[in-house]
Parts: structure tokens; C-alpha cells; sequence
């Protein structure tokens, strides 16, 4: 009671711009009020815990002393020290032998002086993202200026293990999410270059809107500029815009051996837009040669990206239909001549959604799409598909039917042979049941689905997408999955499917071509989980009418608390029963008190050679990471392999980056 008591009488004495708690509170003989015992002074957006503190009220100064503690409400700021003072009337005040953290960055300092609401001066300290208690790597500086912005240090050590390996007399860098400044550089060394050099820098615009300038200097390769920009408009509606230009020495350097020469160009570039705004979705990515990902970027996904897009699609969706637009230019990089690759100027959809008639509902997909090539088959195809749809439910068992009305028209030209007109339809009727068991521990959850479908005809059309699969069908399957769980958990799944044509052919499943009998192929899909840290499974496709086994999927998953082991073996054979396919992957990868192992190969037995092999080797540590990667690939249209060393590494965890060391 004493102590509300005093507290209250102090709040009115400061006009509420003060709260102080502690166990004892008075005045000395100057008037300055002394608070002692688990002390904590509230003032504005922090908290101040002490020992002792002692307020004057005329200045409004407060001093701290013994096991200092002042932090923010948010809870991005807390600092730890021997003594504090604070000037609250000018925002100023220090702090000595302080620790603490701002936001994901933990800091030492033998003194920090607030010389303003937002500006902080540090001496003497240093500054990690690792725990306080395991500072594997910081960055130790003699002086360092916090402006709520940007820091600004001073003779800059980075220590690895108190080991100093890099030192720098002045930094300035941005800090919170979205500053203006110089971000990390990459710098490294590769096969063709003895220095790599790329430098971004980031303008924060405004709220919504951004840019970033790259130089990528290279002494031997091109030297190129990338300019980006980036703006936001609502979720999900944004515009991206990124130019890169590189001048490629002449004659061509050794990068170029093996290549089309035709591709060489001595101005390289890249454009790429993105736009996305009120259903309207453009996209732009124009390379100036089909090699320029892999001689400009380091990441595997961009070096061996096999194609690029431009598009522009619109898309309406309102209570009774769809409306799409969409038009695609593709780039294949992968050949050096683009003129056999099909593109889609334009496609244009409209769909009606279902609208309920009598027990059932109505819905139609229409459709004219120009598949165009500068050499080979192309056409324009208009598509109309109305379809009916009912669902009924008898004594537990369900029913599900679907007819659709097929009519496309196709103009083509580039080949002859083909039909100028489809019309047919396709019938499909599902019943479904189920049947759930339970034998002790053992639930089994088992599904039986029949499925009927008919289609009158086979039509020889050019097939574009799956809309042109019109093929004869008048087929009874019989479609069987079980869930087994032991106590809870998954112990099996099983997949079973077998079917009958009545107009005694179908598709062989690899190669498509016509097979003139009943039997439908058999599919089967089992995964068997034992033991819970092991996992066997097999899928297979076997056609019993031609007596081959189609497909076969087999693979082994093993699991545990230091890594995880899969080894797969995947066949398939085509209607003559020759291999199409035939190849095993072995997959794997360890971690062991921070020491990351992987591996993964794949062996053809068709080419008798092992198509690809990668290995890591890397490690973490507290707030940073490295690893090591090698990859060798075989390349069938060069007839050989290519073997890459990439080393990367992430420093305090905040950006990973990934240099080539070597490719040839």
C-alpha cells in the first residue's frame, strides 16, 4: 500500500511524463527523489531497470547505476550495463559497458552515447548476429554512428574465432528493411575470371516503389550493368522491370568453345517486365543469345533455365463466367535456332460456370487458340465443349456422371494428313463406396470406384494440349485405394487399378500407339512404411494383352535423426518392349553436429553412363555457413561432361552467396 501509494503521489509531482516503481523511494536534501531496490523507471517508449536510480526533477536527469537494464515496449532494443544517465528533456543521456541486441543484431560496447531521439554513437565494441554466448564471427570497430538508418563505423575488424581476417577503416551500410545504400557485393573467381566483382545499389524510392543499380566487373569476361525497378500497386498487383547489359570481348573468348559462333554477339543483354494490375498480367524476357545465363548467373535453376516467356494473359472472373486471354512467346535456349518453337498467338477462352438445370449442372468451355511456328506443324483450333454434371447419393453409395459434347475445328497447315473436324463426346459415370474397418490398433480405410466412359471414335488431330486427345473409348475400370494405420500412424497405401474395353482398344501408356485389345493395362501403387524411418515403394504399369511390364517406379526411403538415404530405379519400355527409359538415382545426405554431407548420381544403363553426380560438403555455424559443391553432367549433345565447383557461403545469416570456381 506505501508503495502505490508513493507512486501515485510521484506520478502527479512529474505531470505523468514519469512512472518510477521500486521497493524504497525518497528525497534527499536537494530534493532529487532516490528510488532503490528493483527499481524501474517508465518514460515514454522504454523501461529502465535498476539497482538504483536516482531522478532530479528540476532537470529531469536520471541516473542508473548497478545491473542496468533499459529496453524498448516494441522489443527490438535491449541494452545491459553498469551505469546509465538520460537528459529527458533533451532525449540525450550514455551507457557504460553495455551488451545488448537491436533487432537481430547483438552488441557490446564500452560506452554509448543517445545524442538525439534516434542517433546513437558506440566505442569500442562489436557487433554479431551469432548468440551472445557463442560469437563465432563479428565485426569489432573503434567507433560506430547509429542514426536509426544507416551506421557509419569506423576501423572495422571481421573476427572469425577472435581471428581477424578482413579489415576495413570505413563502413556505412542501412539498416531496418527498407534503407538506400550499398548492399553486399559478390566477390569471388571462377574458370575464365581472376577477380569477379559485382556491387548492387539499392534506392528506396518511396514506400511502394524501389531500384537497384549492379556492376558485374569481370577482368576477362563481359563487364555488364543491371538496372532494376520495382513498384507495388495492391497485393498481388505489382510491376518489375530489370534491363542488363554486357560487352563481350572479341575475338571470343574460350567460354566460347563448342558454341554456334552465329549466337556470338558483342552486345549482350536481357529485358526482362513484369506487370500484373487489375486482371491484366504482362511478362517480358528477352535475352540477346541463348548462352547468356549461363555465362552471366551462378545459381544451377538460372544457369540451365531451358527456356524464356513473353506473355500477356488477361483474366475476368464474374459470378456466371471466365474470360481468359493469354498469349505466350517462348524462347526455347536450349537450340540455337528458335523457328520450330511453338507459341500460342493467342489463345482465348471463355467458360461458363455451372448453372443448375433440372437435377444436375451446365457448364461450357469454349475456346480459339493459334499454335504458331515459323517451320513445322502448326494450326488455329476452336474448341466448344458444353458439359452436364450429376452427383446422386443411393443407401450410402455415390454417383457421379459427366457428359461432354466435343465439336473442334482445326485450320492446319506445315503437314497434311490430319482432320480439318472433331466431333464427338465423352460419357463418364463414377459409383463410389467406402468401407472403414478397425482391428485393434489397425484402422483400414478402404475406397472401390467404378468408372465407366465412352467416346465414339479415334481421331488422327495434332496434339497440341490434352484438349486434342480425342480417342475411342467404351471402358469399365475398376479402381480400388486402402490406408492402413497402425496406432495412428501410416503403415500402407495401396492403389489398384483394371479395366475392360469394350471396343477392344486403347493407347499403349509410354508411346501412344494404337493396341487393337480388350484388357485395359493394370496399374498398381503400393508404399509400405514399417517401421516408420523406412519407406519402400512401387509403382508399375504392366499391359497384359502385349505381356510387358510399361512402367515400372521402385524406390527405398530410409530416414533418420542424422540425414536420409533414397535409392530409386525407374524403367519403362515402349509397345515393342524396347527401353525408353532406363535409370538409377541414389540420393543421400548427413548432418553431423553441423557438418552438412550430399550426394546424389544418376546412372543411365541405355548410355551405359552416369548422367549426372553432385556432392556437397559444407558446414554451420553459429550465425554463418559454407559449403562446397561439385557437379559433373553429361552433356548429350556435346558428348561430354562437364564438371563445376561452387563454393558458398553466408556470413552472419543473412545472405547466402554462391560463387563458381570452376566449369569445363
Amino acid at each position: 500500500m506505501v508503495r502505490a501509494f508513493l507512486f501515485y503521489l510521484l506520478l502527479i509531482s512529474l505531470s505523468f511524463s514519469v512512472e518510477i516503481l521500486s521497493e524504497t523511494l525518497r528525497t534527499d536534501e536537494k530534493g532529487n527523489l532516490i528510488a532503490e531496490g528493483k527499481v524501474k523507471v517508465i518514460h515514454r517508449d522504454y523501461v529502465i531497470e535498476a539497482d538504483r536510480v536516482r531522478y532530479v526533477p528540476r532537470t529531469r536527469e536520471v541516473f542508473a547505476e548497478g545491473n542496468v537494464r533499459v529496453r524498448s515496449r516494441d522489443g527490438r532494443l535491449e541494452v545491459r550495463g553498469s551505469q546509465a544517465y538520460m537528459d529527458l528533456r533533451k532525449g540525450t543521456g550514455y551507457f557504460l559497458n553495455a551488451e545488448g541486441r537491436f533487432r537481430e543484431f547483438y552488441f557490446t560496447a564500452k560506452r554509448i552515447d543517445r545524442v538525439g531521439r534516434d542517433t546513437f554513437i558506440f566505442r569500442d565494441g562489436d557487433v554479431t548476429t551469432c548468440p551472445p554466448e557463442d560469437k563465432e564471427m563479428k565485426v569489432c570497430f573503434s567507433r560506430a554512428k547509429f542514426t536509426g538508418r544507416y551506421v557509419f563505423s569506423l576501423s572495422n575488424t571481421l573476427r572469425f574465432f577472435r581471428i581477424p581476417i578482413l579489415y576495413s577503416p570505413f563502413v556505412m551500410f542501412p539498416v531496418g528493411e527498407r534503407r538506400s545504400g550499398l548492399l553486399p557485393p559478390i566477390i569471388g573467381t571462377n574458370t575464365y575470371n581472376d577477380i569477379i566483382y559485382i556491387q548492387p545499389v539499392y534506392w528506396a524510392i518511396s514506400e511502394d516503389r524501389d531500384a537497384t543499380v549492379t556492376l558485374d566487373i569481370r577482368n576477362r569476361q563481359a563487364n555488364g550493368i543491371w538496372l532494376e525497378y520495382r513498384q507495388a500497386f495492391y497485393p498481388g498487383e505489382n510491376l518489375f522491370f530489370r534491363t542488363s547489359y554486357y560487352k563481350e570481348p572479341t575475338p571470343p573468348g574460350e567460354w566460347w568453345e563448342g558454341r554456334n559462333l552465329k549466337t556470338f554477339r558483342e552486345d549482350r543483354f536481357r529485358v526482362e517486365l513484369s506487370f500484373r494490375r487489375g486482371g491484366w498480367d504482362l511478362g517480358i524476357d528477352v535475352p540477346s543469345d541463348p548462352y547468356f545465363f549461363e555465362d552471366v548467373y551462378f545459381s544451377q535453376k538460372l544457369r540451365t533455365l531451358p527456356y524464356t516467356v513473353n506473355l500477356l494473359t488477361y483474366r475476368r472472373s464474374e459470378d456466371d463466367y471466365m474470360l481468359f486471354l493469354n498469349t505466350r512467346v517462348f524462347y526455347d535456349l536450349t537450340s540455337d535456332d528458335n523457328r520450330r518453337t511453338l507459341n500460342l498467338l493467342p489463345e482465348l477462352t471463355f467458360y461458363s460456370k455451372p448453372k443448375r438445370v433440372w437435377k444436375g449442372y451446365v457448364s461450357l468451355t469454349s475456346s480459339f487458340t493459334n499454335f504458331y511456328r515459323e517451320e513445322g506443324l502448326r494450326a488455329r483450333r476452336l474448341l466448344f465443349l458444353p458439359e452436364y454434371e450429376v452427383f446422386t447419393e443411393i443407401l450410402g453409395v455415390r454417383n457421379y456422371t459427366r457428359i461432354r459434347l466435343i465439336s473442334n475445328l482445326y485450320f492446319i497447315s506445315g503437314e497434311e494428313g490430319y482432320q480439318d473436324r472433331v466431333v464427338s463426346f465423352l460419357l463418364e459415370d463414377r459409383v463410389h463406396t467406402f468401407r472403414d474397418l478397425s482391428l485393434g490398433p489397425l484402422d483400414l480405410s478402404n475406397t472401390l470406384e467404378l468408372v465407366y466412359t465412352f467416346s465414339p471414335e479415334n481421331f488422327n488431330n495434332p496434339q497440341f494440349d490434352g484438349y486434342d486427345a480425342v480417342v475411342r473409348e467404351n471402358n469399365v475400370r475398376l479402381r480400388f485405394r486402402s490406408t492402413t494405420l497402425f496406432k495412428g500412424r501410416t503403415l500402407s497405401t495401396l492403389f489398384l487399378e483394371g479395366g475392360y474395353n469394350l471396343l477392344r482398344s486403347y493407347r499403349f501408356p509410354t508411346d501412344g500407339t494404337l493396341v487393337e485389345k480388350p484388357l485395359l493395362p493394370f496399374r498398381a501403387i503400393l508404399s509400405v512404411t514399417p517401421l516408420g524411418w523406412a519407406t519402400i515403394t512401387e509403382d508399375l504399369i504392366y499391359d497384359p494383352n502385349l505381356n510387358i511390364l510399361a512402367r515400372s517406379v521402385s524406390s527405398l526411403s530410409l530416414r533418420g535423426g542424422l540425414g536420409n538415404l533414397s535409392v530409386s530405379y525407374v524403367v519403362s519400355r515402349n509397345s515393342v518392349n524396347r527401353r525408353v527409359s532406363d535409370q538409377y538415382t541414389v540420393r543421400g545426405n548427413l548432418i553431423l553436429k553441423g557438418i552438412t554431407l550430399s550426394l546424389t548420381a544418376t546412372y543411365d544403363n541405355i548410355r551405359k553412363k552416369e548422367l549426372s553426380r553432385s556432392m556437397s560438403f559444407g558446414y554451420r555455424g553459429a550465425c554463418w555457413s559454407f559449403k562446397v559443391s561439385f557437379r559433373r553432367t553429361f552433356y548429350a549433345d556435346k558428348r561430354e561432361y562437364f564438371n563445376e565447383v561452387f563454393f558458398a557461403f553466408n556470413l552472419f545469416n543473412l545472405k547466402e552467396f554462391t560463387l563458381p570456381l570452376r566449369r569445363r
